[in-house]
């Protein structure tokens, strides 16, 4: 899957169609959001502009679009997800959900558009796809088809309080699988849920992990975890950790986002360079996030560079094929030597890295709860690097073949954040900074300097680990 933002989404124009959900019956729920909803929501609620964080996925088929399949298709995929059936009813001083009656559910579609460009298809799906997954909207998601003589896209796009990254992925596959069932079968009704549930597995209840969020136990500063939080924050100044490197804005004041989207390594180097991590005793991840604290280091001589790194929740097979905002933070810190060795900088990511790994169980709620005035927000975004490997999903064999796309929305922001992802093709990276002279020029000079690292220790390599080990005396000093 190719990780892109939606300005640098160049389709082949076509009919563009939109299909959505019509409500029928709403009722009040008693379930809360989430802590990231609740946190999302807040964020749209104060700050208005840029609210639509929608995040999309897409994928090619060759042929005519069958419609009456892809309107089952629809339907079907809608019931099967409870996160789909659910939104908010926000006001200035609540935040209810709402729920869809899961059977009074029918998807409908638009008249057809013709677009005649690349960059007018493009502006075009920005404009309705920002529009319509509105957090403050409900339905807050949108699919939309874009039809041509020999092929057809479809995009299914949902605002984050939805969906993850790793939803989309569920989300294309099962959609085109249902779609292609019904094809077959010549757009019939006859499949049940129960049919999917089958073939994909049981779908579990976003709805369901809210409740047991919720209802968590509380925890305090007595709590290891909650209290190496609480050393991170300190560390950072009593708030969220930031890109080292000034970007030209003010912390609370986003100014209009920038977005960069460009290959890493190609698959042979990507291979060569998580080989040389793994010798060293690292990963690909905390490699090329040491990279990146070596890009720091070599513009002005930072070695410290703290972050936070999403991790999923799936491991728990109730949420393993659901769709929802199933993702925890954690805290790490790239700490390089002071000669800037890769090697042994890697060595600290990864020490950081696991450490961060036992942190789970306690969720940001619980964390931000038992900080309480510990923790101040000063900033709209937090810096953050995320890693997907794509390979490792299910269902993305052929994402190649579907031409399969995350597209994210462009929308504001006052700090920098970067999405690693690895498929087949090797390693890429999405980076989203405020669109300042500073930060445009402070990015792009960040950017390729990590290429320009990795590419380098792709070439020369590092010293293995045994063989540094070996010149070293007892007292660890250097045997020359």
């Amino acid at each position: 899957m190719h990780v892109t933002s939606i300005d640098r989404y160049m389709l082949e124009p076509g009919l563009v169609t939109e299909w959505s959900v019509a409500p029928g019956t709403v009722s009040r729920s008693a379930i809360p959001p989430s802590y990231n909803q609740q946190f999302h929501l807040e964020t749209a609620r104060t700050h208005g502009v840029g609210r639509s964080v929608w995040m999309a996925a897409a994928f090619d088929l060759p042929g005519r679009l069958d419609r009456k399949a892809l309107e089952q298709a629809l339907v079907h995929f809608i019931r099967r997800h409870d996160t789909l059936q659910s939104g908010f009813d926000v006001s200035a001083d609540s935040m209810l959900r709402v729920d869809l009656d899961r059977e009074d559910i029918t998807v409908s579609s638009s008249e057809s558009v013709a677009t005649s460009s690349s960059d007018e298809l493009c502006d075009h799906l920005r404009s309705r796809f920002t529009l319509a997954c509105d957090p403050l909207t409900f339905p807050a998601y949108l699919f939309a088809t874009i039809e041509r003589d020999s092929h057809y896209t479809v995009i299914s796009a949902f605002d984050h309080t939805l969906v993850d990254g790793y939803s989309l992925v569920i989300a294309l596959g099962e959609l085109r699988q249902i779609y292609e069932k019904l094809v077959l079968l010549g757009g019939s009704a006859e499949v049940t849920q129960d049919d999917l549930t089958k073939e994909f597995g049981d779908p579990g209840s976003f709805l369901r992990y809210c409740e047991l969020e919720a209802d968590a136990p509380v925890t305090d500063l007595g709590d290891p975890r909650v209290r190496e939080w609480a050393r991170f924050y300190e560390r950072c100044g009593g708030t969220a950790p930031s890109f080292p490197i000034d970007l030209g804005v003010e912390a609370g004041h986003p100014a209009p986002q920038g977005a960069d989207v460009r290959p890493l390594l190609h698959a042979a180097d990507t291979e060569r360079f998580e080989e040389i991590c793994l010798e060293s005793g690292g990963s690909l991840f905390t490699g090329t996030l040491t990279a990146m604290g070596m890009a720091v280091q070599s513009i002005n001589g930072v070695t410290r560079m703290p972050l936070q790194f999403p991790l999923h929740i799936r491991q728990d097979p109730r949420w393993a094929n659901a769709i929802g905002w199933l993702t925890t933070s954690a805290p790490l810190t790239v700490e390089l030597t002071p000669d800037g060795d890769f090697q042994a900088s890697l060595a600290h990511t990864h020490a950081s890295f696991r450490k961060a790994l036992t942190l789970k169980g306690v969720s940001m709620a619980q964390v931000r709860e038992a900080l309480g005035d510990g923790y101040r927000r000063t900033r709209t975004d937090v810096f953050m690097v995320s890693y997907i490997d794509y390979r490792k999903l299910p269902g993305t064999e052929d994402h190649v073949e579907l031409n399969a796309h995350h597209v994210s929305n462009v929308t504001v922001a006052d700090d920098a954040q970067f999405w690693i992802s690895r498929t087949h093709l090797g390693l890429a990276l999405r980076s989203r900074f405020p669109e300042t002279p500073t930060a445009r020029r402070a990015v792009t000079e960040f950017l390729v300097r990590v290429e320009e690292i990795m590419r380098d220790i792709c070439e020369h390599g590092v010293t293995p680990i045994a063989e540094l080990t070996s010149q070293l005396d007892l007292e660890g000093t250097p045997v020359v």
